[in-house]
């Protein structure tokens, strides 16, 4: 189950920094760097280059950008995943707000324990950076079907 929950947050932090890469290529606010204003101020604060200063921040494995939504992200996922079981097998009927409560703990101790304990999710991290393209693209449609699959747990749990 370590493994797994590694996983996937690793998709989820490579997914998100991906997306800032690619936002950045069409981000208007680029040009707003390049005025010679911006520049000298950035200059007299050591930064010589913004861009590669914003990727670092998104990119840092111990606590950058896309590492904490990454967290985020799976907690969210994992909470949606016990709520969609108590939906699915009818547990609740009037008191919704403690079992969502409960959820989102029993899933922030999950999470807690097997990812984030003593930065477990770098040793993974660096494991799974060392993957194939090919075994990169296989757990990434797994995270894919992983979620889709909890979604579809979730709705269908409604319809019943």
């Amino acid at each position: 189950m370590e493994n797994y929950l590694n996983i996937l947050h690793f998709c989820f932090y490579k997914a998100h920094y991906k997306s800032h890469l690619f936002a950045n290529k069409i981000n208007p606010f680029r040009i707003l760097a390049e005025t010679t204003f911006i520049k000298k101020r950035l200059e007299k604060k050591g930064i010589t280059n913004i861009e590669n200063e914003i990727n670092k921040a998104f990119g840092d494995k111990n606590f950058g950008f896309s590492t904490t939504i990454a967290g985020g992200i799976l907690w969210g996922v994992i909470a949606i995943f016990f709520f969609s079981l108590l939906v699915a097998f009818n547990v609740f009927v009037y008191a919704t707000m403690p079992y969502i409560i409960a959820c989102a703990v029993l899933s922030g101790v999950i999470c807690y324990f097997f990812v984030f304990k003593n930065d477990k999710y770098i040793e993974y991290f660096d494991k799974y950076e060392k993957w194939s393209t090919a075994e990169k693209r296989k757990y990434s449609w797994f995270t894919f079907a992983s979620i889709v699959a909890i979604f579809l747990l979730f709705y269908l749990g409604l319809k019943t």
